[in-house]
């Protein structure tokens, strides 16, 4: 039933689908040898993961730009956005940050596996010199304040940030606040109630 969900709520083609497939058995494959994500959360992974990132792309346009994804992990929610995005036919330079190497093996297998057009740098998002990012997302990586320094580094003035949070977010907006002036939306998620996903537009330090 959660497969139906996801395929229902993001429009996703039988091709696409069979390739969800495939990246659902690399990542339970390796999550044996290495800890990509808690193991329960797999057991609902299609809305757990795929369709909590997927609902993303829904919330910008991505068609000729660079978007980057910080703190990758097991692709969540860059692979997935490369997946949908490719079945979309939307050209979007997507580049995936990941200090972990293990981590940055598992993506690049499924990256080749799945015949992405992705690149992975395996780096320190905090240390790298700017990358230039049109829209910049992360989720589970970082709180919010951290990200904003990030967002504040890495995006165009014009870019578009959209970070993927739990229950928590009123606490880490009204922390965040303290430190930065910018202009934001609260978008409800599609995979639980508390979820929310906050799209940062202009960032000013205070």
């Amino acid at each position: 039933m959660k497969k139906n969900e996801f395929v229902k709520s993001l429009n996703v083609s039988r091709e696409t689908l069979n390739y969800f497939y495939e990246y659902k058995a690399l990542l339970s494959k390796w999550n044996e040898k290495i800890n990509l994500v808690s193991k329960h959360t797999l057991e609902d992974i299609w809305q757990r993961h795929f369709l909590d990132s997927g609902q993303i792309i829904e919330n910008v346009e991505a068609l000729e730009k660079r978007w980057v994804d910080v703190g990758s992990g097991a692709g969540f929610p860059g692979l997935v956005v490369a997946l949908l995005l490719r079945d979309r036919k939307v050209d979007c330079d997507l580049v995936l940050v990941e200090k972990n190497p293990k981590k940055v093996l598992f993506l690049n297998e499924v990256i080749r596996k799945l015949n992405l057009s992705v690149k992975v740098v395996n780096d320190n998002i905090y240390t790298l010199e700017s990358l230039n990012a049109d829209i910049l997302t992360a989720r589970a990586f970082s709180e919010l304040n951290n990200l904003m320094e990030i967002a504040f580094r890495h995006r165009k003035k014009e870019g578009i940030c959209l970070f993927l949070k739990g229950e928590n977010y009123r606490i880490e907006l009204d922390k965040t606040l303290n430190n930065w002036f910018f202009d934001y939306d609260i978008i409800g998620s599609l995979t639980s109630s508390s979820g929310k996903i906050i799209r940062v537009k202009k960032i000013f330090k205070r």
